[in-house]
């Protein structure tokens, strides 16, 4: 396919404001600034400026009139300001709050405002993988010699802090990239994959230029080293891989629904261990990390069913004093922080729409490509949250992504090219008016 041309306002193809985002969300905590208690990022700054000019966009219904999914993303930020408030009183809680807001609302508003056709979504994809292949010339060193070229490079022009010390694993140093965190750096990467897959290789095995891609895409995340984003690149090869193989079974969805029931009915009968319990052990690098998790789920669902309408704010979770406050499981922090009304919002939101845009019919081919391609990177982190904690950048990229697909939604269908239009009564075949026919004989009078 070729490439389209580069459009007014636009930086790599996509609009500027998701560009600042974008590199907003790559550089370190230390870029930055305080406001008071606040930690101002420059991610959080893009989306505080955009806020209210994206929230007058919404409701003026330019880029797309506002649906029930934009309702459901408005009502679980507004519970989650509740929350805090319940947490803090007003002062400290709409000053958590709104940062909240601006994370949660904005980021979900900037996918959903300024990513509106295929078009964008293709310039997305490209800009996203670009940047996630271009660290390589940086990360590769930096698992080989343990030299933390991005982040340290960028932590020691600003005064901030090194990276952290955390211990090899397969002989090679956990890489950082530009961000906090191995982990961090590693779902960023692996986000990118079915992107890579569906759009720019086109699920071709034979387009050489986008499947290298898929495979830088890939060798980012191993260089991560962590459980976390790598069952985000694991699930997202495991649906590819299915619609692959059953592409043409009408109910191939279904059966795959089917079978994840299968598997949890199976394991919960012959195994002495709950499902969770399993999964949390082989999807984690140790044993000592997998009880630590399961611990986080039985203290962190007793706390949700002692506050299940409004959490606890960002207040204390009651466990074991050796146990540290850091939980790893993003959905249960959700319920567990701002209630249990809260989170089906989010789950709401994210399945309705996932469903919503499933049930459309007639897409173009490279809709549908693009429709699998945001799923699926969906469902890899959805299903990888459920063991770490998406937090930075790592929570304003999901909610991007989830409003980066709205279109697919809303959006109109391209219309077909216009054929000639037909006149009253059959013309003869081409060949037979072609034909040359003697001339009528002339009048006599």
């Amino acid at each position: 396919m070729a490439a389209a041309p580069r459009r007014k306002g636009t930086f790599l193809g996509v609009p500027i404001v998701v560009a600042l985002f974008f590199l907003g969300m790559m550089l370190p905590t230390s870029v930055g600034v305080s406001a008071g208690s606040l930690r101002l990022s420059v991610y959080r700054v893009v989306l505080l400026v955009m806020f209210v000019p994206m929230l007058i966009t919404l409701f003026s219904g330019k880029r797309g009139k506002p649906h029930l999914f934009d309702a459901l993303a408005l009502g679980h930020a507004a519970l989650a300001l509740l929350a805090l408030i319940n947490w803090g009183g007003l002062q400290q809680g709409i000053e958590s709050g709104g940062i909240y807001i601006a994370e949660f609302a904005g980021s979900y508003l900037l996918g959903r405002l300024y990513i509106r056709s295929y078009e964008d979504f293709r310039a997305l994809s490209q800009a996203f993988v670009m940047i996630v292949v271009g660290m390589l010339a940086f990360t590769i060193p930096e698992a080989l010699t343990s030299v933390h070229i991005l982040h340290d490079g960028i932590a020691s022009a600003t005064g901030g802090a090194p990276a952290p010390f955390i211990e090899q694993r397969m002989g090679l140093e956990r890489t950082f990239g530009p961000f906090d965190h191995p982990i961090l750096y590693g779902v960023f990467s692996a986000a990118a994959f079915s992107m890579a897959y569906f759009v720019l290789a086109e699920k071709r095995l034979t387009n050489w230029s986008g499947m290298a891609k898929v495979l830088g895409v890939a060798v980012a995340t191993f260089l991560s080293a962590s459980g976390g984003p790598y069952v985000v690149l694991m699930m997202q090869m495991f649906v590819a891989a299915w619609e692959r193989v059953f592409g043409r079974i009408q109910g191939r969805w279904r059966m795959l629904f089917a079978l994840f029931g299968v598997i949890y009915v199976c394991i919960d009968l012959f195994s002495n261990r709950t499902p969770f319990h399993v999964f949390v052990t082989y999807f984690t690098f140790s044993t000592v990390s997998a009880y630590n998790r399961i611990l986080l789920f039985e203290y962190g669902t007793a706390e949700v069913a002692r506050h299940p309408l409004l959490g606890i704010g960002l207040g204390d979770w009651v466990r074991p004093v050796w146990m540290s406050d850091s939980m790893d499981n993003f959905w249960l922090l959700i319920a567990m922080r701002y209630g249990l009304p809260a989170w089906a919002l989010l789950v709401g939101l994210m399945l309705g729409l996932i469903f919503a845009v499933g049930r459309r019919k007639n897409l173009p081919d490279a809709w549908k490509r693009a429709r699998h391609a945001w799923a699926f990177t969906l469902f890899g982190i959805t299903v990888a949250a459920a063991t770490v904690h998406l937090w930075n950048a790592l929570f304003v990229l999901f909610v991007f992504l989830i409003g980066s697909g709205a279109w697919l939604y809303d959006a109109k269908l391209p219309t077909a090219s216009p054929s000639l239009p037909k006149r009253i009564g059959s013309p003869l075949p081409l060949s037979r008016r072609t034909l040359r026919l003697p001339a009528p004989p002339g009048r006599l009078f």
